[in-house]
């Protein structure tokens, strides 16, 4: 598949570290209402960590395609059947959803047959692909797991290359998990005008917020007057180079249609199981599985409420499901200290050493703090 026929939009792409025959490749796609642009901090010390980063944007983005007519109805008749019929919006929901993950698939089977990625050695942390979507763009992520073994493989296999996908600094919303009602979040107060939304909401999830360990300790409306929202601190030429507001449109954009139906219909959640969860051994398969590949939450300590609220349920989650004897995918944690929603930005080093980094995985320490 060529670029051109590609729906997602390659925005950059820093190349291979210039002779290394073993580099990772670190494939990232954004959240609500920034796009890639948000990471390209991390493309000029890419070399550095024997890395190459390639930085996607999502449909509805600068650089991609946008969704079609057809999508944008099934986005509209699920927000209209949530009220009434909320099953049969997750399934439509689910479909779209389907296709978003094949999307994300035919990008990876483009960067490997173009490309020349290095295959995977899992054992020394090196070569092969690392996937991640940030924020609003880990339901991606869940997607193409709970769906990827149903997507025939033909001359190239994935598995050979994909070895960790990554919940990056992950909203609860994101992954479906019920959340707390009493914290406050921007995107759910009804007394901030539509046309003021963006601006208040970029200044709140780029802020620094001292947490505690448990939810009565989370903190949701005063941030640390130091560090400074990092959108504070942007030039305006840095705002307009990682912002798109039109998708999380309040008024019927895309992002913000699917956030709203796709957790209240419980089709994240359910994304989020099927993403965690092996095949039965007796399974019928299409495709593959990717039993082997890791799945890592990185999360910030001093991000928004919502991202440590999720680290405590995935983590609850996976032991219970563990005690219970169901079959799951490799899971570790990485907490990067300090560190607010917007790592990549304000210390693409750090960033790049917990996306990098081999963490213990299902053992006594799953938490790496870096």
């Amino acid at each position: 598949m060529t670029e051109e026929a590609l729906r997602l939009g390659i925005l950059k792409d820093s190349g291979a570290p210039q002779g290394s025959t073993d580099y990772t490749t670190i494939v990232l796609l954004h959240g609500y209402g920034w796009h890639g642009g948000t990471f390209a901090r991390l493309i000029p010390i890419a070399g550095r960590y024997n890395a190459r980063v390639v930085l996607v944007n999502r449909q509805d983005y600068p650089g991609a395609k946008p969704f079609t007519l057809e999508e944008r109805a099934e986005l509209l008749k699920a927000a209209i059947e949530l009220k009434t019929n909320p099953l049969s919006a997750r399934d439509r929901l689910d479909a779209l959803m389907k296709g978003q993950a094949r999307e994300v698939y035919n990008l990876l089977i483009h960067l490997v047959a173009y490309h020349d990625i290095p295959p995977a050695r899992p054992e020394a942390n090196t070569g092969g692909i690392i996937i991640g979507g940030w924020s609003f763009g880990a339901t991606w992520m869940a997607a193409l797991l709970a769906n990827v073994a149903s997507f025939p493989v033909h001359g190239i296999e994935l598995g050979r290359y994909v070895r960790r996908v990554l919940f990056f600094d992950a909203p609860d919303v994101a992954l479906g998990f019920p959340t707390l009602p009493d914290l406050y979040f921007p995107l759910t107060d009804r007394t901030i005008p539509a046309e003021q939304l963006a601006q208040l909401f970029a200044e709140w999830v780029t802020a620094y917020f001292h947490q505690g360990d448990v939810p009565e300790q989370y903190e949701s409306r005063r941030y640390l007057a130091s560090p400074p929202p990092t959108f504070t601190v942007m030039t305006e030429e840095e705002r307009q180079s990682t912002q798109h507001h039109t998708p999380g449109d309040s008024r019927g954009g895309s992002d913000h249609l699917l956030m709203g139906s796709g957790y209240e219909s419980g089709l994240f959640a359910s994304l989020r199981k099927n993403a965690l969860r092996l095949p039965p051994p007796n399974a019928f398969l299409v495709g593959d599985a990717w039993k082997d590949v890791e799945v890592r939450n990185l999360w910030c300590d001093h991000s928004f409420w919502l991202a440590l609220w999720n680290e405590v349920n995935l983590r609850r989650e996976i032991e219970e499901e563990r005690r219970a004897g169901i079959s799951l995918r490799p899971v570790t944690f990485v907490r990067v200290q300090g560190a607010n929603h917007f790592v990549h930005w304000d210390e693409p080093e750090r960033a790049m050493c917990a996306i990098l980094e081999l963490v213990p995985a299902d053992g006594n320490d799953t938490k790496a703090k870096l």
